[in-house]
């Protein structure tokens, strides 16, 4: 059940991401800033070994080490002191589902690489290793070829090559490298014996080698005697330095096998060799629909892990575990739990790791999991974690901030403007059965293929085909709402999972009404547990369950990819919306939405992250409460983009018959640079272009309408780069320019007031505020790579110093520098920070105003014994001033509740009796929002 005993839970989070070019040195040095701001926790990005360069960590290609362009083990312990010394705490970013496979860094890999089904490692990697009846005996697919395999094969681009210093023989592409499997070598070696003119010792030498390669053996565990294998490479290193006519052997018998670039029959011992290996390289392109591994979403270079095997669970959460009960750590943040087989399972097992040996859990870890929710789910009540990352209080957010009146004007100018009329429902439909023919196609006919021949067990079911399975998959995998169910072992779905379940194949059916319903519903009972029967064999019922599991641990990625990556870039009628963890089609809310949204999580997860920013976001907090303000000025947007078009029409290029960008890309690029735009005094230069142009290209490849990451339209990507340039260009986009420049400044100027407020909301709100770097001043970042740039740290510490002496008036007055935001984070941190048990476990009450704008007012209590706080924030203000402070709330007022001693503001220190009601402009007088307390005692 998710935790509520507030001990060790963080006051607030602050998230770093750490790469070689900011590693722990230099967060360290950053660590007193977020102590000052009022953090209690740093919380990193992965630090474990990954790619090397990696720019976010996720790509672990070590679970044994500290990644050294960090600054490894010492580094690390280094900035624990610091944050130790602080009284922080640290919480660390973990990837369990999956690995890091590009390069040869990873060991696991490379030696099931070489090794096969006979690799100590063969089942910690999630590989199909099925014979297949084109290619023959199991063997991964490897799609990493910039063109077809026999292509590059005949240009002379493969060479096997000696590694006469560690005795090694490789398989090399480009800079590439592959390790071969023990027979080869044995094969290469007896080869070079052969060969004339070699002295008897040195050609008894090979044979001996050869043959013990030939002779290795597997230990009871199956796996090849890793040991005798190293050591014959040893003795044939030992043999190539002791004995150059050896080596003059093997690199003219490597001559003949690589033969002539240019001259195909010469390729055919190589072209053998090859097709012996445990891998097979092919293009790149063949993945999409031949990868044999289970991948995170559909990157080739990211295998998953069979975490349910606790020989790999004790293997890669070693260090991790040994951090966590040495006190190097303090809590964990989960990657994709949603990839894992059994994330109930998973997620009982780290809870037992932090403790030491023998000890009774005396409190829990402190875990949060990275779990998108659907509109109306909530978190698996069983499993022992404190909540999710938050990705669901942004939607949240939005309920407010959104005015819920403007759906149909806006939802008539996008229709107008771009001639898309789809629902956000029909796009996603669209864009999964995309993504499941394009990027899951071999997952969904295997899970169709393994299906029916499971069945073939059961006389009643045999004669469903693998065609008709493979499509009933397809199609109730692209009607799921949610990202995955969590059927256990020998039990029914929960009751929401049943629902969905239902729901999802109603709407198979109902997009597939030519089609027999008998598979779809099959594939239905299945899911749910009404299939088998109770009287089935318990090792029939096994099968089929784990089947199941495989199942779900797709649909998750298949939700992302064509969701997250896909339909968030296709419907751009209001991209504030598109937003991980939100629902587009839901178009704003009331204060009572948001309120049942806070007291629900206040019961069921109150330790929970609440993110408004994160590594993963597709526009940065401060963007988005600019956009919401869209909302509250329908008809000036629909005159901006009239304007607007007209101006650049003259920019676009025909490409085939089509004018490039076309207007739904049109359309969101100027929400983007409305939403983006600096602050005044600001005119476009290189860096931003360069920063439109990425985001537009991100965008238009993610939507796969005109171009595709894996077939790039160039031409439409280049028209589109013409178009960014000449539209932020003065000599070409003067009058756009001058148009959008005092558009985008007072568009800013309402957004203000958004932008405070939820920082206001993210604090008081029951769960754990989370700040992404450099959010505490004013965030327009874009989706990555943009949002996750380096940040020049030099200022933040002067800037706090700066903002403390001043007063709020001043910081209102001066809002463009982003000093009212850094101050309000800092004030609200703090008092947090100091009065935490009312947060951690207050209760929660609505307060409703009155008087004529009370429906724009959103007020709640948190109340622990005769403490309490009382957070108050505007929402939809647009009319009433840029902020809206003062006489222009006119008679709308709000009753405090009792308090002994009375309210005091904890920003303004202004005093207010208790019991009474009080006006929102004198609320509001100083700074568009407000959070009192009463004190106790």
């Amino acid at each position: 059940m998710p935790f509520t005993d507030p001990q060790g839970v963080p006051a607030s989070t602050y998230r770093l991401q750490l790469r070689k070019e900011f590693p722990f040195a230099e967060a360290s040095r950053v660590l007193p800033h977020l102590h000052a701001l009022g953090i209690s926790h740093c919380y990193c990005s992965p630090i474990l070994m990954s790619a090397p360069g990696s720019t976010h960590g996720y790509d672990v290609s070590d679970y044994h080490r500290i990644d050294t362009e960090l600054g490894g083990h010492k580094g690390y312990a280094e900035f624990v002191a610091q944050a130790r010394a602080l009284g922080m705490g640290i919480l660390l970013d973990f990837v369990p589902n999956h690995m890091g496979i590009q390069g040869t860094s990873n060991r696991w890999w490379q030696d099931v690489l070489e090794c096969g089904l006979a690799s100590p490692h063969a089942d910690f990697f999630d590989i199909d290793w099925g014979e297949d009846e084109q290619m023959g005996p199991a063997r991964i697919l490897v799609p990493i070829l910039d063109t077809h395999y026999g292509v590059v094969l005949e240009a002379g681009r493969f060479a096997i090559r000696h590694d006469g210093a560690k005795g090694t023989f490789a398989t090399h592409y480009e800079d590439l490298r592959f390790p071969l499997r023990p027979e080869t070598y044995a094969e290469i070696l007896a080869a070079a014996a052969a060969r004339d003119g070699l002295a008897v010792e040195a050609r008894t030498a090979l044979e001996e080698i050869a043959a013990g390669f030939r002779a290795l053996t597997r230990g009871p565990d199956g796996a090849i005697e890793r040991r005798i294998r190293d050591e014959l490479k040893r003795k044939l290193a030992e043999t190539s330095r002791a004995r150059a006519d050896v080596t003059d052997a093997i690199t003219a018998e490597l001559a003949a096998i690589n033969g002539v670039g240019g001259e195909p029959r010469s390729m055919d011992r190589l072209d053998g060799i090859l097709g012996g290996q445990h891998y097979r390289l092919a293009h790149w392109k063949t993945g999409a629909h031949e990868v044999n591994y289970r991948r995170f979403f559909a990157i080739d270079t990211l295998i998953g892990l069979r975490m349910e095997n606790p020989k790999v669970f004790e293997e890669t959460h070693g260090l991790i575990g040994g951090l966590l009960r040495a006190g190097l750590a303090n809590g964990l943040r989960i990657d994709h739990i949603d990839g894992l087989r059994n994330p109930l399972e998973y997620l009982e097992r780290l809870q037992a790791l932090a403790l030491p040996e023998g000890a009774a859990a005396a409190n829990p870890l402190y875990v949060v999991v990275e779990k998108i929710l659907g509109e109306h789910e909530e978190l698996d009540g069983a499993w022992p974690t404190h909540g999710t990352t938050g990705y669901e209080f942004i939607p949240q957010l939005s309920q407010i901030f959104v005015d819920p009146g403007a759906e149909q004007k806006l939802t008539r100018l996008y229709t107008e403007f771009t001639g898309r009329h789809e629902t956000f429902g029909d796009v996603v439909y669209a864009n999964k059965r995309h993504v499941l023919e394009e990027m899951f196609a071999n997952a969904v006919t295997h899970l169709g293929h393994q299906l029916a021949e499971l069945v073939t067990a059961d006389r009643r079911w045999r004669d469903l085909t693998r065609h008709e399975l493979v499509v009933a998959i397809r199609e109730i995998m692209a009607g799921l709402r949610v990202y995955r169910i969590y059927r256990r072992m020998n039990a029914q779905c929960r009751p929401e999972d049943t629902r969905e379940i239902e729901r999802a194949c109603t709407e198979a059916l109902r997009r597939n009404t030519s089609r027999d319903a008998q598979p779809f519903e099959f594939v239905r009972d299945l899911l749910i547990g009404r299939y088998p029967p109770p009287s089935a064999s318990a090792a029939f019922r096994r099968s089929l369950w784990k089947w199941v599991l495989t199942f779900q641990q797709y649909t998750g990625a298949v939700m992302a990819k064509s969701v997250e990556d896909t339909a968030f870039y296709v419907y751009n009628r209001f991209v504030a919306l598109n937003e991980v963890g939100g629902h587009p089609a839901v178009f704003g809310g009331t204060p009572t939405d948001f309120h049942a949204a806070n007291a629900r999580r206040r019961d069921t997860a109150p330790h929970c992250m609440l993110a408004t920013s994160t590594h993963d976001t597709k526009f940065g907090e401060d963007v988005r409460a600019r956009l919401y303000v869209l909302s509250e000025i329908p008809d000036e947007w629909a005159d901006w983009v009239a304007e607007w078009s007209a101006l650049n029409a003259r920019h676009k290029t025909n490409v085939d018959d089509r004018m490039a960008p076309d207007a739904n890309e049109e359309y969101r690029l100027y929400q983007t640079l409305i939403g983006c735009w600096p602050m005044e005094p600001f005119e476009p230069d290189d860096t931003f272009r360069q920063r439109i142009r990425e985001h537009v290209r991100k965008a238009v490849n993610e939507a796969k309408v005109n171009t595709h990451w894996q077939h790039p339209n160039e031409r439409w990507l280049e028209a589109c780069d013409r178009f960014v340039d000449a539209v932020l260009t003065p000599a070409s986009g003067r009058s756009f320019l001058a148009s959008i420049k005092p558009k985008a400044q007072r568009l800013a100027r309402l957004g203000l007031t958004n932008s405070l407020a939820q920082v206001a909301l993210k604090i008081t709100s029951p769960g754990v505020p989370d700040f992404y770097q450099g959010t505490e001043g004013w965030n327009l970042t874009l989706v990555d790579p943009d949002n996750r740039q380096l940040i020049d740290w030099s200022p933040a510490e002067g800037a706090l110093a700066a903002v403390r002496g001043a007063n709020w008036r001043q910081l209102l007055r001066g809002w463009k520098e982003g000093g009212i935001k850094l101050r309000l984070t800092q004030d609200l941190l703090r008092f947090r920070r100091e009065r935490l048990e009312v947060f951690q476990r207050g209760d929660y009450e609505p307060i409703a105003a009155t008087g004529q704008f009370a429906e724009r007012v959103v007020a709640f209590r948190r109340k622990l014994g005769n403490e309490a706080v009382l957070a108050i924030v505007p929402r939809l203000t647009s009319s009433l001033g840029a902020p809206p402070l003062g006489l222009v709330w006119e008679d709308t007022a709000l009753p405090l509740p009792a308090a002994k001693h009375g309210w005091r503001d904890v920003l303004t220190g202004d005093e207010w009796a208790a019991g009474e009601s009080i006006a929102v402009g004198e609320l509001f007088r100083t700074l568009p929002l407000a959070v009192l307390h009463a004190r106790a005692g």
